[in-house]
């Protein structure tokens, strides 16, 4: 079967980009990412990250069959359920997400993940086409037919089209939408992480068994804390991080005014964090008293804005590059995810010849819009609900998930 040569080349080798890039080899399609980490020993994140069924199906279409069986092999233990609680641990909602008796869907699953893990099974088979050290600073279009990359160190690259996959601060879409803003929430998250040991077990929220829960707390503020526990094969065992082993995560997140500015040391942030935590369930001091100063960090949580149809070219951007938005949901990466899937089932119908590029471009970018766009509002409608500071307020919001959690088929509606 004869097909048509396409180069396509994307910049940034975040999660999202190098599932594309899986997806278009795969395809036999001409694929180059160039990532501004100067080595891959730069992606030393090792997070827990929350891959959702349309993720897990999204991984599945893209990558070989080994790779994707890797991604199964070192995913912790699936959640079954997400609660929300006081800040003196009381239930206030918890919703199933798989019940006891029921086997995940071995493609479409909830899956728990290592960030640092993800990353190297998904630059596995790469070498040759992953190139770091290499910043994207902006691009020059020759017509729809080729495109020329620009990148800080002088160097350029050429091909017959450019995706945008830097993340939030893309010089991709700065260049291609400069209208399409990210704004401040007026929210910030500080994160951190311990080990999971009979110690800190302890200090776990029994609702934890199940999966993650959100602890919804006056003034605003809010603590969402989850686990991540896998048993991993001596076959994959070279994919763990440097500190691999069960681990907490938490999130403490509020009202700019009442929390510390990004930029504070680990130490200082843990502090800041206690202070506010004062008269919450002494557990959960505990768990951030415990949390090494190294692993902790505040960012500005910023989102962006939907904007409007744009004419499609050979120039397009996907994942936090277009649509970033609040960690409230956990869906970020998993949107990132599905338009990787998008753009590999609408480039490999270039390269076979059954569509043009631009109008493929623009069918990936039409759909992207929709649900990309949808789960920035339901994110940041999330995050809302999450900083309410009234103690009306709070008080009526404990309230509604109290009663929505003594109607199960309420709740079951609400949550479908």
């Amino acid at each position: 079967m004869s097909t048509i040569p396409l180069r396509v080349l994307i910049a940034g080798g975040g999660i999202g980009g190098l599932c594309l890039a899986q997806g278009l080899r795969r395809a036999g399609v001409d694929v180059a990412v160039f990532e501004r980490a100067p080595t891959a020993a730069g992606f030393r994140e090792g997070y827990r990250l929350h891959i959702s069924p349309e993720g897990s199906r999204a991984l599945h279409t893209c990558l070989p069959e080994k790779l994707f069986t890797a991604v199964e092999a070192t995913s912790g233990r699936p959640p079954r359920a997400m609660s929300f609680l006081t800040e003196r641990l009381g239930e206030l909602l918890s919703v199933e997400v798989l019940p006891e008796d029921v086997e995940p869907d071995p493609v479409a699953a909830h899956r728990s993940v290592n960030r640092y893990t993800l990353r190297r099974i998904l630059l596995d088979g790469l070498d040759d086409i992953v190139h770091f050290g290499k910043e994207c600073v902006g691009y020059r279009q020759h017509g729809d037919a080729a495109v020329t990359v620009h990148f800080a160190d002088g160097s350029t690259a050429e091909g017959d089209m450019l995706i945008g996959a830097e993340g939030g601060h893309s010089a991709v879409r700065v260049q291609l939408l400069p209208h399409a803003e990210r704004i401040e929430t007026g929210m910030v998250s500080v994160g951190g992480r311990l080990p999971l040991n009979a110690e800190t077990r302890r200090l776990l929220p029994r609702h934890l068994n199940r999966g993650p829960a959100s602890v919804l707390g006056p003034r605003g503020f809010s603590l969402f804390i989850a686990t991540h526990q896998a048993v991993i094969a001596d076959a994959y065992r070279h994919l763990a991080p440097p500190d691999a082993g069960d681990s907490v995560v938490w999130g403490f997140t509020g009202p700019r005014g009442g929390m510390p500015p990004a930029g504070r040391s680990g130490e200082e942030l843990r502090h800041l964090v206690l202070e506010r935590l004062q008269g919450w369930d002494p557990r959960l001091r505990s768990l951030v008293e415990h949390s090494d100063p190294e692993a902790i960090d505040a960012i500005n949580i910023r989102t962006a804005v939907p904007v409007e149809a744009w004419s499609p070219s050979n120039v397009t951007v996907m994942g936090d590059a277009i649509h970033s938005m609040p960690p409230s949901l956990g869906v970020g990466a998993n949107i990132a995810l599905r338009d990787a899937e998008v753009l590999t089932q609408k480039l490999s119908a270039v390269h076979r010849g059954d569509l043009r590029l631009v109008h493929a471009i623009g069918e990936y970018e039409a759909q992207m819009r929709q649900y990309g766009f949808d789960a920035v509002r339901a994110s940041n409608r999330a995050l809302k609900q999450s900083a309410t500071t009234g103690t009306l307020a709070f008080a009526a919001t404990k309230a509604a998930l109290r009663i929505m959690n003594a109607l199960p088929p309420v709740k079951k509606l609400v949550f479908q």
